[in-house]
């Protein structure tokens, strides 16, 4: 590989859009297609002096010494798209991003913030579409291609983001430049809004407004109507898939885990953890954190806490119900942060990528090995440690002697969240509504289909079932794992976001819907 620019660089990062549609249309032609895109992306890359930095599947991560050379290699790019001839007539269409930092080297590759911005602009967009960050923007305004404008789109909410990125489009002519809303967290946010406001907003205000910690809902025999008050954990009975109840935790919950006789929630926007006693579903104790957390698991006797903010890991010991050590592990931090425990040791990712194993004897860590980028869950088991990463659609088996990736998987289109059980891994994605099942004797993959707008954000296995909590719909599926199909869905009413089955029973933590 040629020696990649440093110092200040311009990230492109490109993706297909609709590739699953795309592979289905074309069958076996799709590989000639994907061939020709690669083709004529890297004569535009190569001709503006572009270095390419990684390629995952339909996806190009490259990198270029100037803002202006990358703006006219993805204005040329989407020109030499626009006129090809594709199979079967039918189109290939590229959504890019750009983005311009100060990247350091971690090895052979760029870590830091900078790269994920660069990926959550581009995953921002349409196929067809440019979008380019403020900084890049005002590198290049006043120098632009021929035939090039640009659009204002204001500033917006990119996932795992802390602040708003200033976004603007390239305008190429004679190409379409009108778009659909982007694909962002405020432009989401805005969607649930609609969806809660159109009539199931009533049942959740009056939830809400029950000033107690712990209630029964009393369905019985289906999904019922009742739904879930916010910021709350929500037990679901496995065998009549209904909710039996729930309590209170803290504020934004996410991730939960299950040990030491308890269930543990991670609570992002108060610092803490909540203690859940499953026996009388009350909470025992809230446990306050010096940093965010973004992930959670137990094992090795303690609970641990990732923060993607903070780079680091907090361990909870249960018997003292406080944290008793952090470790700092990266200094590159962002919204990435999760943990797992098993095949004999606890291990961490975060946005640098570098897979991190954890010795809990000794309070100390080690670098375990490089996944892929943008890591948003993370599984053992099976022999292995399991990496999803949402930008580049991987999951990634990972031996845990050596740190060796022995297989990568490409699924979906926005990988959130995996889980191991019942002879298969079983990734969630976020995008495509789906989870995919990967054999863990043959690896073959199969995609099962969830409800349109399903946006699941978690996924455990166990008592009979592959559950999913649904964020994008406020639900929880079932899956039968023998049949691989969804066998029932359960309404909460809010956004569902982290799940773990403890016996057989289901616990779900369940966020305010905006």
């Amino acid at each position: 590989m040629a020696e990649l620019p440093a110092g200040t660089v311009t990230f492109l990062f490109t993706d297909i859009e609709g590739s699953t549609r795309m592979l289905k249309q074309l069958g076996p032609r799709y590989g000639e297609a994907l061939t020709e895109h690669q083709q004529i992306l890297r004569a535009a890359f190569a001709a503006h002096g572009g270095r390419e930095v990684d390629t995952q599947g339909d996806s190009f991560f490259v990198a270029f010494g100037r803002a202006k050379d990358a703006v006219a290699a993805a204005a040329d790019g989407q020109r030499d798209l626009a006129a090809h001839s594709w199979p079967e007539g039918g189109a290939v269409r590229v959504r890019m991003g750009l983005h311009t930092g100060e990247p350091r080297m971690g090895g052979d590759r760029y870590v830091g913030l900078g790269v994920h911005k660069a990926a959550r602009i581009a995953a921002a967009g349409h196929g067809g579409q440019v979008l380019l960050s403020r900084t890049t923007r005002e590198l290049v305004e006043d120098e632009l291609p021929q035939g090039v404008t640009l659009r204002d789109l204001g500033e917006r909410r990119l996932k795992d983001m802390d602040r708003p990125e200033h976004l603007s489009q390239l305008v190429i002519e004679g190409l379409p430049s009108e778009f659909a809303r982007l694909k962002t967290v405020d432009e989401e946010l805005r969607r649930r809004r609609r969806l809660l406001y159109g009539g199931s907003a009533l049942i959740g205000v009056i939830a809400a407004a029950i000033a107690i910690p712990l209630f029964a809902l009393g369905q019985s025999g289906s999904t019922g109507g009742a739904t879930v008050a916010p910021n709350s954990l929500a037990l679901i009975d496995s065998g009549s898939n209904t909710v039996a109840g729930s309590v209170a935790v803290g504020v934004r919950p996410s991730q939960v885990a299950a040990g030491a006789g308890s269930i543990w929630v991670a609570n992002v926007d108060d610092q803490t953890v909540s203690r859940i006693d499953p026996s009388t579903v009350s909470l025992q104790r809230t446990i306050p954190l010096s940093v965010t957390p973004t992930g959670l698991a137990f094992g090795e006797g303690s609970v641990w806490a990732a923060s993607g903010v903070a780079g680091g890991v907090s361990r909870i010991d249960p018997g003292l119900d406080q944290p008793v050590g952090t470790l700092a592990i990266t200094d590159a931090r962002g919204g990435f942060g999760v943990v797992a425990a098993g095949e004999g040791s606890v291990w961490a990712v975060f946005s640098d990528s570098q897979l991190v194993r954890i010795d809990p004897a000794g309070n100390r860590f080690e670098p375990a090995g490089v996944v892929g980028a943008s890591p948003a869950a993370i599984a053992t088991g099976a022999g292995a440690v399991w990496v999803a990463s949402s930008y580049d659609n991987t999951v990634q088996r990972v031996l845990p002697k050596t740190g060796t990736v022995v297989h990568t998987f490409t699924v979906g289109r926005h990988p959130s969240a995996i889980a191991v059980g019942e002879g298969a891994v079983w990734v969630a994605d976020q995008l495509d509504d789906a989870v995919t099942r990967i054999d863990l004797g043959s690896g073959s993959e199969a995609t099962i289909q969830l409800a349109a707008g399903a946006g699941s954000s978690g996924i455990a296995v166990g008592a009979g079932g592959v559950w999913t909590a649904n964020a994008g719909d406020g639900t929880v599926s079932r899956i039968d794992p023998a049949t691989r199909s969804v066998v029932k869905v359960i309404p909460l009413g809010y956004r569902p976001t982290g799940i773990v089955v403890a016996g057989n029973r289901v616990w779900v933590s369940v966020q305010a819907s905006t």
